[in-house]
């Protein structure tokens, strides 16, 4: 199985990344109440549109996307709207006691040190933060996140700002490009879906 890191040089010109969360609903067959019930188990989704290339970047894409082999090939990718910063480079904090709260230190004293929307990586998960968190005078906080994390990150673990990444597969075994004898092509979407590790 193949494993790639999507091209940092190949930028869409748009990008879709969203959740697909895992609930199940049981609706009361006597009054249609409704009881909602989350599961682990939410996946990352992708949507990444490319317009204009030069040659030599649709030649590198066609080629990331052959060597994929489908469904079959895996790649780490980021969220192209969010790339994140390298100011900081925080550590996991400690053991985990609430998979949504990501306890976390080495940041500077008292400080706002991330903003709801933003996105890191630790133990190979992607996270969206929830809120923003400002650290404690020690250089501490507690940082919401969602999804939940499937597996506790160890102490000490490094926390990813720049760049944070999903571990992903092609959505389908099939992608088309086409473009015209002038190098011109058409607006070209791939989808992706996270693999959980």
């Amino acid at each position: 199985m193949t494993t790639l890191t999507f091209p940092d040089d190949i930028l869409p010109a748009s990008a879709m990344f969203g959740l697909q969360s895992n609930t199940e609903s049981f609706v009361s067959p006597l009054n249609r109440a409704t009881q909602t019930v989350e599961r682990p188990g939410a996946l990352w989704k992708a949507r990444l549109t490319f317009t204009t290339m030069s040659l030599q970047q649709q030649r590198r894409l066609k080629a990331v996307l052959a060597s994929l082999n489908g469904m079959a090939g895996r790649v780490y990718l980021w969220p192209h709207a969010e790339p994140g910063s390298a100011l900081y480079s925080p550590l996991v904090n400690g053991a985990m006691t609430d998979f949504k709260v990501l306890p976390t230190k080495s940041w500077p004293a008292s400080t706002l040190v991330m903003r709801a929307g933003e996105y890191l990586e630790v133990n190979g998960e992607l996270k969206m933060v929830t809120a923003d968190v400002t650290s404690n005078g020690s250089g501490q906080a507690s940082v919401p996140v969602a999804p939940p994390f499937r597996k506790a990150p160890a102490n000490n673990a490094p926390i990813t700002l720049d760049k944070p990444k999903a571990f992903m597969r092609l959505a389908s075994d099939v992608w088309e490009f086409v473009s015209t004898p002038a190098w011109r092509h058409e607006a070209f979407s791939v989808d992706f879906i996270e693999v959980p590790t």
